[in-house]
């Protein structure tokens, strides 16, 4: 049980690494105008890590970070193969849509299986909606969202969420193209993908997976959101 959890420990530190781009919250008001929420990310998944979180609060005329059926931007796409933030981060950081944006992280790093990541949004104006992502890191596209949640009088409130597919790259499972353990690896095949964002199918073996370590049952994650009086 020891060496397992040292195992644990040194994967959580490697995959650390992982988000590119991550940077320190911005928000365009001071904490003392608007409303603060506190945001808290759950992993409920016990064979799947997930990446630092990109939150966003924005108005209602931000694009929306993905519609199902749709293909998936690039932005999202390069977060949902390889944890790479920095899209996201530029394509929010510039946007007078947006008011505040964060990075949810658990001790500078992803958030392990039963862990919570946990941060504080700012709400102000017209910009009333939460977007937030992070990738199951060992899969080859699937990410976990809130896509636009209206905080409009939102007291506390808990959302269980599914895990989505990028459908930028293939479900081969094969580990040159996982970044998560057991596999490490950052390469990027966009042959035989879907083409579209829609619910994740879950591991089913064949490649560098199993199903039964690195499978799950949705929902994915809990998320609670809770104003700060």
């Amino acid at each position: 049980m020891k060496k397992k959890l040292i195992i644990i420990l040194a994967v959580v530190a490697a995959l650390a690494t992982l988000s590119v781009g991550v940077a320190a919250g911005t928000s365009r008001y001071s904490s003392s105008g608007g409303i603060d929420y506190e945001v808290s990310v759950t992993n409920l998944m016990p064979g799947q890590i997930l990446s630092p979180i990109v939150v966003a609060t924005h108005t209602k005329d931000n694009a929306p970070l993905f519609s199902l059926g749709q293909p998936s931007s690039a932005e999202l796409a390069a977060m949902a193969e390889d944890a790479d933030t920095s899209g996201l981060m530029a394509l929010w950081s510039d946007n007078d849509e947006v008011n505040d944006l964060q990075v949810l992280t658990l001790d500078d790093g992803p958030i392990p299986p039963g862990q919570t990541a946990m941060g504080v949004v700012n709400v102000d104006g017209e910009a009333t909606r939460l977007s937030l992502a992070s990738m199951l890191v060992s899969t080859n596209d699937g990410f976990i969202s809130l896509n636009g949640m209206s905080l409009v009088g939102v007291v506390d409130r808990s959302v269980r969420v599914p895990v989505y597919d990028s459908g930028s790259e293939a479900n081969s499972e094969n580990c040159d193209f996982i970044p998560g353990p057991p596999c490490g690896n950052h390469l990027h095949d966009d042959s035989g993908a879907e083409g579209f964002v829609h619910i994740h199918s879950g591991v089913h073996g064949g490649g560098g997976l199993t199903p039964s370590l690195h499978d799950w049952h949705n929902p994915a994650a809990l998320i609670t959101i809770k104003r700060k009086f």
